[in-house]
C-alpha cells in the first residue's frame, strides 16, 4: 500500500501580477545588461520590454553599476571578451567568446582591426574592405562599407554619437604619415601640399560629407593604436603631433558643433616627458596620458598624468608614479581602473596584469599572442543600445562606400 502523498506542484508567482508595471519596469533598468538579455525568456511582455530602444536607452542613462569589458584575445573567427572587474588568475571560467560579426576576416594573423568603441558599440573593420558597427552584448550588427582604402597619408579613425540628432557619426581625419613628416625635416615640400582634411559619415542618414576649412597640420604617431580617437564629452579625441610646435597634443573634434580644436599639454607636463613613449587614456571618468616605463633599466617608472578639469590645460596632475622592476619586461600600460581603484593593464606584449596605486603586482595573465591593440581599442561598456533602423539595411555600393574609400 502505497502511503506516499502526491507531491504538490508549486508554480513561481507571476510577478507582472503581484507589482505594478512601472515598478517592475524600474527594477529592470537597474540590473546587468547580462541579466537582462536573459530575462527575455521569461515571459512575452518581459521580450516586449526588455527588446524596446527607449528601455535600452534609458537602460544605459540610468544603470547603477554599469559593466566594463575589453577585448583581450583573438584568433581567426573569435575574440574574447572579459570582464575588467573579474580575476586574471580564473581568466579561462571568466571571458565570453564571441563570434567576429565578420563573415570573412581572415587576413594573415591579424583578422580584423578594432578602430573605435561608443556607448556599447565598436567599430570592426577587416583589410578585406568589411567594416561593422557591432554591440557584443547583443550581437547587434550593421555593415557599413565594403572598401576601406588604406592610403599613404593614413586617417585618424573615430565613432562617436551625437545626442542632439541622436545620431551615431563615423570620423576620418586625414593627416600626414610620420614617416613623411621624419623626410620633411630634410625637404618640407613632402608635407607642404598635404591639409588636415575631415570627413563625417552619419549612419542616421546614412551620407558622408566633407568638412570645408582650414586646419592645423597634424601628424599619424606610428604606433597603430593612436589612429583610434577616444569618445568623450561628445568629442572625439587623438594624440598627434603638431607640425608647426613639434610638440604632441592631444586634438578633439566635437560631434555637435562639428569643430576640431587642440588641447595642449601643460609646460610641466610636456617637460617631465620629453622624450618618454606616452599613451593617451580615457580613466575615471577623465583623459590621462600614462608612461608605461622604459625595458632598459631597472629605475624604469610608470606614470599616470590625468586632466581633471575637460580642457583646462592647468588641470594636468601626476596621479600616480611606481617603479615597474617588479613587473614582467619593466613595463606598465594602465588601460582603465576597476571598480576597486585598481589599475587594470598590461605589460605591453602577452600579459594581462593589475596593479595598486604603488605598483604591486594583484593579479595576472599571459597569454601566447600579442595583446595590446585589442585591449585599448576594444574597451566597451555593456548596453542594450540598438541602432538607427534607417540602416538596417545598406546597399553594396552607397554613400558609406564613397566616403571611406576617399573618394570625392
Amino acid at each position: 500500500m502505497n502511503n506516499q502523498r502526491p507531491r504538490r506542484t508549486i508554480e513561481s508567482p507571476n510577478l507582472s501580477s503581484i507589482l505594478p508595471h512601472d515598478l517592475i519596469v524600474q527594477i529592470l533598468l537597474r540590473l546587468p545588461v547580462r541579466s537582462l538579455l536573459r530575462f527575455k525568456s521569461v515571459c512575452k511582455p518581459w521580450l516586449s520590454l526588455i527588446s524596446d530602444p527607449q528601455f535600452g536607452k534609458s537602460h544605459y542613462d540610468l544603470a547603477a553599476a554599469p559593466t566594463h569589458r575589453c577585448l583581450a584575445k583573438c584568433n581567426d573567427s573569435e575574440v574574447e571578451s572579459l570582464d575588467i572587474d573579474a580575476s586574471l588568475q580564473n581568466y579561462e571560467s571568466s571571458v565570453v567568446n564571441l563570434k567576429y560579426p565578420l563573415s570573412s576576416p581572415h587576413h594573415e594573423n591579424k583578422p580584423v582591426d578594432f578602430l573605435g568603441s561608443c556607448r556599447g558599440f565598436i567599430l570592426v573593420a577587416n583589410r578585406g574592405g568589411n567594416i561593422i558597427v557591432w554591440n557584443p552584448s547583443t550581437s547587434v550588427q550593421r555593415r557599413i562599407v565594403d572598401n576601406l582604402g588604406w592610403k599613404k597619408f593614413q586617417f585618424l579613425n573615430g565613432f562617436g554619437y551625437d545626442p542632439s540628432t541622436d545620431d551615431y557619426l563615423l570620423v576620418r581625419i586625414e593627416v600626414i604619415f610620420w614617416d613623411d613628416y621624419i623626410y620633411s625635416q630634410q625637404d618640407p615640400n613632402i608635407i607642404a601640399n598635404h591639409p588636415t582634411r575631415i570627413r563625417l559619415f552619419s549612419m542616421k542618414t546614412n551620407s558622408g560629407l566633407y568638412l570645408e576649412g582650414t586646419y592645423a597640420q597634424y601628424v599619424n604617431l606610428c604606433y597603430c593604436e593612436f589612429r583610434v580617437g577616444s569618445f568623450l564629452n561628445e568629442a572625439l579625441h587623438w594624440l598627434v603631433t603638431s607640425v608647426e610646435t613639434s610638440n604632441h597634443a592631444i586634438i578633439a573634434f566635437d560631434l555637435v558643433e562639428g569643430s576640431l580644436s587642440e588641447i595642449p599639454l601643460s609646460q610641466i607636463l610636456a617637460r617631465e616627458l620629453e622624450g618618454r613613449e606616452y599613451h593617451l587614456r580615457f580613466m575615471g571618468e577623465c583623459f590621462s596620458l600614462c608612461c608605461p616605463g622604459d625595458q632598459s633599466g631597472v629605475a624604469s617608472m610608470a606614470e599616470i598624468w590625468m586632466m581633471k578639469n575637460y580642457k583646462v590645460r592647468s588641470s594636468w596632475t601626476k596621479l600616480f608614479a611606481f617603479s615597474t622592476c617588479n613587473i614582467p619586461r619593466n613595463m606598465f600600460c594602465p588601460i582603465c581602473f576597476t571598480k576597486h581603484g585598481e589599475i587594470f593593464g598590461s605589460n605591453g606584449s602577452t600579459s594581462l596584469m593589475i596593479v595598486n596605486d604603488e605598483g604591486k603586482l594583484l593579479d595576472e595573465c599571459t597569454f601566447d599572442t600579442y595583446t595590446e591593440d585589442l585591449l585599448h581599442c576594444g574597451m566597451y561598456r555593456e548596453s542594450l543600445l540598438s541602432l538607427p533602423k534607417e540602416l538596417e539595411e545598406t546597399s553594396e555600393d552607397g554613400p558609406a562606400d564613397e566616403f571611406l574609400r576617399g573618394d570625392k
